[in-house]
């Protein structure tokens, strides 16, 4: 499974005379946050005109996630919990924040087997694997109550992928027929939820996860619109600048406009918390407009 923070420490360094962590800590609750008047010589250090300079976070990506499974972060500048909320919704696949109903020894299996589907010496692979858990994380962030059929949907949406596109995306070329990608998503959404049942999950709670899947976008169950706007987000935060890298700039822009349909209002009242690189940024601005 990706390397996971089991607690993750936040130091807020900040120019600012009225620094609130408050705000941060409502998005990411499980964050130990406080504020010094310095950096930690440990800690991994984000600097203000770095983060919102920066066109290519590999690096800092590569450093955060090698970090081990106890680190801190500083931010350092102003505007300090506003990068701190961009940093962390970009970083929160790590953070492994659950609620209730995934809180149990049958989702710590469910993780197990969901994280033994994926090659991550694949990129793509490793790009879905990473994909997933940040769908999982952004379904909590706006539903903290989100049942444990939403949560596992969420874990295995693109499932589908593994068989279809562990080495190459096609998403743009020419479509497949309705019927060829139902069925295609039908085998990878039951081989899934075989593995759940499996992991000591119940029939009827994998069965409502499958269903979940299956019938995404498409209108009237508020677990499927929860699933979708987690999707959605998720592609804006994690996904946009590596889908640009791959498909260029006209690809991305349908993509763009197609995902920031998907999002309900509460969703895209959450896009004001994601750091999206400029090229993407600027995409987003002409849709949007």
């Amino acid at each position: 499974m990706t390397n996971r923070f089991e607690l993750l420490r936040l130091r807020l360094v900040g120019g600012d005379d009225d620094v609130d962590p408050s705000l941060v800590q409502r998005e990411f609750p499980t964050i130990q946050i406080e504020q010094a008047p310095a950096c930690d010589a440990r800690d991994i250090v984000v600097d203000d005109y770095v983060w919102r300079g920066a066109f290519d976070l590999g690096s800092l990506d590569d450093r955060i996630e090698g970090a081990g499974p106890i680190a801190a972060i500083s931010i350092r500048g102003y505007d300090v919990t506003g990068i701190a909320c961009e940093v962390m919704t970009r970083y929160q696949r790590l953070l492994g924040r659950r609620n209730a109903a995934s809180s149990t020894q049958v989702f710590d299996a469910v993780l197990r087997a969901h994280a033994g589907l994926y090659d991550v010496s694949l990129p793509l692979a490793k790009a879905d694997l990473q994909h997933a858990l940040d769908t999982w994380q952004w379904m909590l962030r706006l539903d903290p109550d989100a049942g444990l059929a939403a949560q596992l949907a969420a874990l295995f949406h693109d499932v589908e992928r593994l068989e279809s596109e562990p080495r190459e995306r096609i998403e743009h070329r020419a479509p497949d027929s309705q019927s060829l990608k139902d069925a295609r998503v039908q085998r990878g959404v039951e081989r899934a939820f075989a593995l759940v049942e499996e992991a000591g999950v119940s029939r009827e709670d994998a069965t409502r996860a499958r269903d979940i899947v299956f019938h995404e976008r498409r209108a009237g169950d508020p677990d499927v619109l929860l699933l979708d706007d987690a999707d959605a987000l998720s592609f804006f935060s994690l996904s946009s600048a590596g889908y640009n890298d791959y498909f260029g700039v006209a690809q991305t822009r349908r993509k763009v406009a197609y995902t920031l349909a998907r999002l309900g209002p509460r969703a895209r009242e959450k896009l004001d918390r994601v750091r999206l690189r400029p090229d993407v940024e600027r995409l987003l601005r002409e849709v949007a407009a």
